[in-house]
């Protein structure tokens, strides 16, 4: 059943350029995200495809906090180097000047008079280090709570020691700054401080990416295949490409569009590229409450995201929620030999799928594993993913894809229409 179609040069292509400078990380500056909605909506108008929506685009918004400026944090005179040595809390507030460094430690927070001395000290212009604590067992953890909220009057604090950062995207202002120090960034203690970081609060306008491949035999029976475009995007001058998170993804999404463009399937087959996952799933969400194409004519979701990889296989979540499809996975799967392992997962709100399923669509998301440590960072960059079971994987989603549509047909258990 398998395409020949499938194309691993095609996709490191469209990594390539959805992971360069030109896009910003696809997030909320440089116009990162709309430069990336505008490739794939002309990847689907090449192939001519149908826009249910306005020149592919459904248009909506959101607030976010962006980092549009140059991010500085010097350290005892040391400069430290954004996304490789330190980066803060996604909400960060701006903050501006030179700041004194205390520590504070377990020994502190559980021994009355130290703490108390501890907050006898003048707390306003300096930086609080937090070293240690979270994985002690404290006595008094209110007040590690009380030192962890910034409830205490210092300025900000500072996490140190992180063997690795994983940033996020916020839709509010953090109440105060909490800067994260890479574990091997500054190995002596800190004395003091000089930081300026800009951070913004702005609506932002974007937009989920929508086409459809109309089917031959049933055009009111929809598969349809997702994927997230978004990404992180830039804290100052550093960037986060998202190659794998998930430009590996809409790789994915748009060579199957290429080979579905060309040979259509018995169902109809709806592509839908989601704006705003990385910030809270909010791009699916609002399709699901505002769709171009019913839910109810809807026969299955696959949604694509971390596709990068595949060496140790593939994670089915909601295989535990349709195990008769699943099933039919595991099948194909066996069949071509195509992937060491297909995981069953259950529910989880962990990707664009979530909110489809919530509303009885049925729905999976697709992930590949393999050997491959970069997540939300700025070294899950084009050259360091591998690819060394996309075109595995793709056979697999597009057999699924038409065995699904056969199988439907043969039972006839077309989509019908919800109450």
């Amino acid at each position: 059943m398998a395409t020949k179609a499938q194309n691993k040069e095609y996709a490191k292509q469209v990594i390539e350029k959805l992971c360069s400078d030109e896009y910003a990380g696809r997030g909320y500056v440089k116009e990162g995200d709309r430069k990336a909605a505008r490739f794939i909506a002309e990847s689907f108008r090449k192939n001519r495809l149908g826009s249910p929506t306005i020149d592919y685009f459904q248009t909506f918004g959101f607030p976010v906090i962006t980092f549009p400026g140059e991010t500085f944090l010097n350290i005892d005179a040391v400069g430290l180097t954004p996304g490789r040595d330190f980066i803060v809390n996604a909400g960060c507030p701006s903050i501006k000047g030179k700041f004194e460094i205390i520590y504070i430690d377990s020994v502190t927070i559980d021994n009355n008079a130290a703490f108390q001395s501890f907050l006898k000290k003048p707390l306003r212009r300096s930086f609080i280090v937090i070293s240690g604590i979270q994985n002690k067992k404290l006595i008094q953890s209110e007040r590690a709570e009380s030192v962890l909220k910034n409830t205490i009057g210092a300025k900000g604090i500072i996490i140190d020691k992180q063997e690795k950062f994983t940033w996020t995207v916020a839709t509010e202002r953090a109440v105060f700054p909490i800067i994260y120090i890479q574990k091997n960034a500054i190995k002596h203690t800190m004395i003091e401080m000089e930081i300026d970081i800009e951070s913004a609060s702005i609506d932002h306008q974007t937009q989920n990416v929508i086409a459809s491949v109309n089917g031959k035999l049933y055009p009111d029976s929809f598969v349809v295949i997702t994927a997230h475009y978004d990404h992180l995007g830039m804290f100052g001058e550093a960037l986060f490409p998202g190659a794998n998170d998930n430009a590996s993804g809409i790789a994915m999404m748009l060579d199957l569009m290429n080979t579905i463009a060309k040979n259509p399937l018995d169902y109809s087959v709806l592509f839908i590229a989601f704006a705003g996952e990385e910030a809270g799933l909010l791009g699916s969400y609002y399709y699901t409450q505002n769709a171009s194409v019913p839910l109810n004519k809807m026969a299955v979701l696959l949604n694509l995201d971390l596709m990068a990889t595949g060496d140790k296989g593939m994670t089915a979540v909601n295989a535990t929620e349709f195990p008769a499809e699943f099933k039919l996975l595991q099948y194909i799967n066996e069949q071509g030999n195509y992937l060491p392992n297909i995981n069953s997962r259950g529910k989880a709100q962990n990707s664009d799928h979530y909110y489809f399923t919530e509303a009885g669509v049925k729905s999976f998301f697709f992930y590949l594993m393999g050997d491959y440590h970069f997540y939300h960072d700025i070294d899950d960059k084009a050259s360091a993913i591998s690819l060394s079971k996309y075109n595995e994987a793709y056979k697999l989603v597009y057999d699924f894809t038409v065995a699904y549509i056969q199988q439907s047909i043969s039972n006839s258990t077309k989509p019908k229409e919800q109450e």
